[in-house]
């Protein structure tokens, strides 16, 4: 019954806001290879001149690196072991974007959020039909008075940071944070129904307490955290499980503007893995769906590097005789359409199967410990050796040494 009450009350908070329609809560529930996959014959155009300049300057300037993705990316161990290789090299630029409050079968590797019970109402882009969640696809509802997030290292840290809100306001609101060196506050203004990153609140560190002062119809989308040095890498990890690459329709109109206010220098797209088990996929709407996202990306950030990660290898019909019997219907013809979709749009793109060892490859590497025994997903060995062959190509792409 309680949970029937907040989802009705879920649903008509959302409802205040203009333009937006209800939704409710979510239930969110062969052998390694030995080198990494060959570089793709085409080149991206002077933008990996430009980020190679970047990476080199890194200790003056920051680097910012999001990934999309679905729940290979939720997990933060793929995302996570390139975030540490490339910031143990470059530099922590600090934690990126994550959600506002905790997300059930999502981490983060850096972080971990801390909420009372039956104080936020989490709704996730993953199958809610909704066209008014953010960058991210999570979306936090207030549901008692000064409702608060904990956010806490893994690992002790001394380093301190910037924190700002993502947030939508009908009326203003106060956000108090608190760490071990004091309190501070910041207004979040109105945001007429839109989506905004509030007002940077420097040199703070972690455990962290965010209280919301919130009036009705006051919703978080995630907190984005940068070092307070303002150098390094940054590396945002926006994985939801279960997700798609059309999961972005469902997020607000404009939400573009959110990802160039972070000014990324690398966008990496890591879907694939459930359009392939998909046995009705409509192939050319799907590759007209990713010819159009590639074609916005560039659009929207004619200088940032864009890179897509195919799915892993994966097995679906374990019993089958044959490995192409196996392997889920579209695997094949999803890697086939983002290799051309990178081509065509100057983009990098990365074959994790061919990586992995090609098809059915994934059996060998759950017997040596490197895959689950669903023969989709990873182990954290696994994402670590993989992360290590996408860091490589990267590397190589951009002529670092």
């Amino acid at each position: 019954m309680r949970r029937l009450h907040n989802i009705l009350g879920l649903a008509l908070l959302i409802c205040a806001l203009p333009g937006c329609s209800p939704v409710a809560a979510v239930n969110t529930t062969a052998r390694p290879a030995t080198s990494a996959a060959k570089a793709p014959t085409h080149r991206v155009d002077g933008n990996l001149a430009v980020l190679a300049g970047k990476f080199k300057n890194a200790n003056r300037a920051p680097i910012n690196i999001i990934q999309f993705g679905d729940s290979h990316t939720a997990a933060d161990l793929f995302s996570g072991e390139m975030r540490r290789l490339l910031q143990a090299r470059y530099g922590d630029g600090g934690i990126g974007l994550i959600a506002a409050t905790p997300v059930s079968g999502t981490r983060y590797e850096q972080v971990i959020l801390k909420t009372a019970k039956r104080q936020w109402e989490l709704v996730s882009a993953r199958n809610q039909q909704s066209t008014q969640f953010p960058l991210g696809g999570y979306l936090s509802v207030p549901m008692a008075a000064n409702p608060s997030v904990r956010i806490e290292a893994r690992e002790p840290t001394a380093q301190r940071y910037r924190v700002q809100a993502l947030y939508q306001a009908r009326e203003s609101s106060t956000l108090v944070l608190r760490d071990g060196r004091g309190r501070n506050q910041r207004m979040l203004a109105a945001t007429g129904g839109q989506w905004r990153f509030g007002p940077q609140v420097g040199n703070l560190g972690l455990p962290l307490d965010l209280t919301l002062n919130s009036r009705p119809g006051t919703l978080l989308g995630g907190w984005y955290i940068q070092g307070q040095k303002n150098a390094g890498v940054i590396y945002s990890a926006l994985g939801i499980n279960g997700a798609r690459l059309e999961v972005q329709d469902k997020w607000q109109a404009g939400w573009q503007d959110n990802l160039k206010t972070l000014r990324p220098d690398l966008v990496i797209l890591a879907y694939g893995t459930n359009e392939a088990f998909d046995d009705t996929l409509d192939l050319a709407l799907y590759q007209t769906q990713l010819r159009n996202t590639l074609k916005r990306l560039r659009q929207d950030l004619p200088r940032a590097v864009v890179l897509l990660v195919g799915p892993p290898d994966s097995i679906k019909q374990r019993k089958a005789r044959s490995c192409a019997a196996r392997q889920p219907q579209q695997l094949a013809q999803v890697i086939r359409i983002q290799r051309q979709a990178a081509k065509q749009a100057n983009a990098l793109f990365w074959d994790w199967q061919a990586y992995m060892g090609g098809q059915c490859s994934i059996a060998g590497w759950q017997a040596s410990g490197l895959a689950r025994g669903d023969l989709v997903h990873l182990t954290a060995d696994g994402y670590k050796k993989s992360a290590a062959g996408l860091h490589d190509f990267l590397r190589t792409q951009l002529g670092l040494k």
